[in-house]
């Protein structure tokens, strides 16, 4: 069974991402019955847009697990629905901010996980692991990338399980926020989030 599993580079201003950390964390990790090929995707609309795309028809992998940051959330977010839009409330690391601009002329409106969604959040939650299904992915990059795994499930037929998993800020993001601003925001272990992209795989391949 091959998986590829990516995750983002740092934006926004902050100096790290939980979802690269979790890649590096992965890439050392040999899971049972599962070939894993992993990436860490810029926070580039147009870049990740090549990228994602040769990644999908070099590996062809039967599961895509994309991963991404949402500041300020509480729990890790299944997302449920990506959708055919771009228009970022913030420039990406090179600059541009689409606004209102389609990802793909021939593609739907919007595309449904193709994860088991309820069943990862059912297993996070028995492990102690805060998560919820989510309705939205924005309309960043990471909407993007979970756009992007979704059509070419539809048009090529892989992955033939696709989505997205949001996740909140490491402890050490919340600390300096923390100190910088005075804002308090919620956190989870890295430990924790490589746990839980563990479980999303098994299940997933389930």
């Amino acid at each position: 069974m091959k998986v590829l599993v990516t995750g983002f580079e740092p934006f926004g201003g902050d100096k790290i991402n939980p979802t690269e950390k979790i890649i590096d964390s992965l890439a050392n990790e040999k899971l049972e019955e599962v070939s894993l090929v992993t990436k860490v995707l810029p926070v580039v609309f147009k870049k990740t847009d090549e990228i994602l795309t040769n990644l999908l028809a070099e590996h062809k992998p039967d599961i895509a697990i994309h991963l991404g940051l949402a500041a300020g959330r509480s729990s890790i977010s299944l997302e449920r629905v990506a959708i055919n839009l771009m228009d970022a409330r913030i420039p990406d690391n090179e600059n541009y901010q689409p606004i209102d601009e389609q990802l793909r002329k021939d593609g739907e409106t919007a595309y449904l996980s193709k994860l088991p969604i309820k069943e990862i959040v059912n297993e996070l939650r028995k492990e102690g692991i805060p998560s919820v299904v989510s309705n939205t992915a924005g309309l960043y990059v990471c909407n993007e990338v979970m756009y992007l795994s979704l059509y070419h499930s539809a048009k090529f037929g892989f992955p033939v399980k696709t989505g997205f998993i949001h996740f909140p800020y490491l402890p050490e993001q919340v600390v300096e926020r923390f100190l910088t601003n005075g804002q308090n925001l919620s956190c989870l272990p890295l430990d924790l989030q490589v746990k839980a992209v563990k479980i999303a795989i098994q299940q997933t391949i389930k």
